[in-house]
């Protein structure tokens, strides 16, 4: 499978393969673009999946505005990921939700963000 760029986003391309006929002619074949038979129960339409890229596209972007809109979601991130690595928790999922449920979060994080941006000028 290829991909092909769609502003930001790699979008799959599907492959192009050629097919000999018994006249010896080669002629194109999308692949999954053939006749229903076993093999090709569950998979998508060749529209089907273009519109899932298209949802896939669209869901990124709408992601990626949320983002910048709200750049306090990366800080906490990125402090969770510091004390993780800091930390070493043998048990991460209690360690996410003590980390996450804790009362004093915004402050924390807030506080952890400024040290890391002062320490890297």
């Amino acid at each position: 499978l290829g991909s092909r760029r769609v502003g930001r986003f790699f979008v799959p391309t599907r492959d192009v393969r050629r097919t000999s006929s018994m006249s010896g002619d080669n002629s194109s074949e999308l692949d999954g673009d053939h006749d229903e038979d076993q093999s090709s129960v569950g998979m998508l339409t060749k529209q089907q999946q273009e519109q899932l890229d298209l949802t896939k596209i669209k869901v990124n972007v709408q992601n990626e505005k949320y983002l910048l809109a709200h750049p306090e979601i990366r800080d906490m991130i990125s402090v969770f990921v510091h004390q993780v690595l800091e930390y070493k928790p043998d048990n991460i999922l209690c360690f996410a939700g003590d980390f996450f449920t804790r009362e004093d979060l915004l402050d924390f994080v807030k506080t952890k963000s400024q040290a890391a941006r002062e320490a890297s000028r």
